[in-house]
C-alpha cells in the first residue's frame, strides 16, 4: 500500500539524515548518555500494545533515541503506541557501546516494517491515512551495555506543530476500521487538505490513477474519461456499494496537473456530497472491526 500524499500522510518514511556510509565512527557520545524520554531506571517498555506519552515536541527528534518513560494506559492521553518489537542483529548489535543516535537511525533504517503497522491499525485497501508515522525507539545507553539489542516500533500520531502535540485516548489497534479513523483520513475543504473529522467537501480514495508519459500528452477529455473509469471501482470498494446507489454523493475526479497539484502525474478519486455543502465524518465503508 504505497501512500504518499505530501508530508502529512502515513507513507512519510522515518527521516534519514545525510550521514554518509555506515563505516563512519560508531563511538557513543558521552554527553548524550542521559538524553532521552523519561528518567530513573533507564529501562524501556517493550510490550506490543503499550502506549506512550511524549510531552515535549523535541522528543521525536532522532537525538532522543530512547524512551525510558513508563508506559501509560491507552485510555489516557498519549501520542504513540507500540506495534512491533524487532531484534537488532549483525554488526550494529556487536557494538559494545551504543552508537550515536543519528548513526543508529541510519543503520537501522527500515527495521520497523510499515506493513506491520498497517496491520496493527487495521489498514486495508483502499484506505489512505494521514498523521500517523513510524517512530523507532532503541535501548538506552545503560540497557545497551547490559546487552539489550532490540528496536521498539511505535505508531506516532500527529499533527505535531511548533506549539502543540496531538494526543489520543484510545488504542490505535484496529482504529482504521472504526469511526475514530475519521481524524486520520484525508479530506479537503476547497483546496485545503485536512482530516475528515472536520468540515470538508470531499474525501480521498486510494490508490491513485497512474498515467504513462504517452497518456499524459493526451487531451483533457481522454484523461478525464480514464480517471472516471478507474474511480468507479475504487469508490465502490471504499463505500462498500456502487456510487450510483448513493444519491447524496458525487465523484470529484482530479486529473494529473490539476490545481493545486500542478506537478502531479497521477489522477485522484475524490468523493463528496452532491449538493457541495461541507460535512463531517468519513464515508468509508464498515470494516471488519466496526463502522467507519
Amino acid at each position: 500500500m504505497t501512500k504518499g500524499w505530501g508530508v502529512a500522510l502515513r507513507r512519510s518514511a522515518i527521516p534519514v539524515l545525510g550521514l554518509g556510509a555506515l563505516c563512519m565512527s560508531v563511538l557513543s557520545v558521552p554527553d548524550l548518555e542521559h538524553v532521552g524520554m523519561g528518567v530513573g531506571s533507564y529501562t524501556t517498555t517493550w510490550k506490543v500494545g503499550s502506549c506512550h506519552r511524549l510531552d515535549r515536541l523535541e522528543e521525536t527528534d532522532p537525538v532522543y533515541a530512547s524512551d525510558t518513560s513508563p508506559a501509560v494506559p491507552c485510555t489516557s492521553p498519549h501520542q504513540s503506541e507500540t506495534y512491533a518489537d524487532v531484534p537488532i542483529t549483525g554488526a550494529v548489535a556487536r557494538q559494545a557501546e551504543r552508537p550515536s543516535p543519528l548513526w543508529l537511525e541510519t543503520a537501522l533504517r527500515g527495521a520497523c516494517d510499515w506493513g506491520a503497522m498497517a496491520g496493527f491499525l487495521g489498514d486495508e485497501p483502499p484506505d489512505i491515512t494521514r498523521d500517523i508515522v513510524v517512530l523507532q525507539i532503541v535501548p538506552s545507553v545503560p540497557e545497551w551495555r547490559a546487552g539489550v539489542r532490540r528496536v521498539r516500533c511505535d505508531a506516532l500520531i500527529g499533527p505535531r506543530t511548533t506549539e502543540s502535540v496531538a494526543t489520543i485516548s484510545r488504542s490505535l489497534r484496529g482504529i482504521v476500521r472504526t469511526p475514530a479513523a475519521a481524524r486520520f483520513r484525508v479530506c479537503r475543504l476547497g483546496f485545503t487538505q485536512l482530516a475528515c473529522d472536520g468540515l470538508h467537501t470531499a474525501e480521498l480514495v486510494y490508490p491513485y490513477v497512474k498515467f504513462t508519459d504517452a497518456e499524459l500528452a493526451r487531451g483533457h477529455a481522454y484523461k478525464l474519461a480514464k480517471v472516471r473509469r478507474a474511480c468507479v471501482g475504487l469508490v465502490a470498494a471504499y463505500l462498500g456499494a456502487p456510487l450510483a446507489g448513493r444519491a447524496d454523493l458525487a465523484l470529484q475526479p482530479e486529473l494529473p496537473g490539476d490545481y493545486p497539484n500542478l506537478d502531479s502525474r497521477v489522477g485522484h478519486c475524490w468523493v463528496g456530497s452532491k449538493n457541495g455543502l461541507p460535512t463531517t465524518g468519513s464515508v468509508r465503508r464498515a470494516g471488519s472491526g466496526g463502522a467507519a
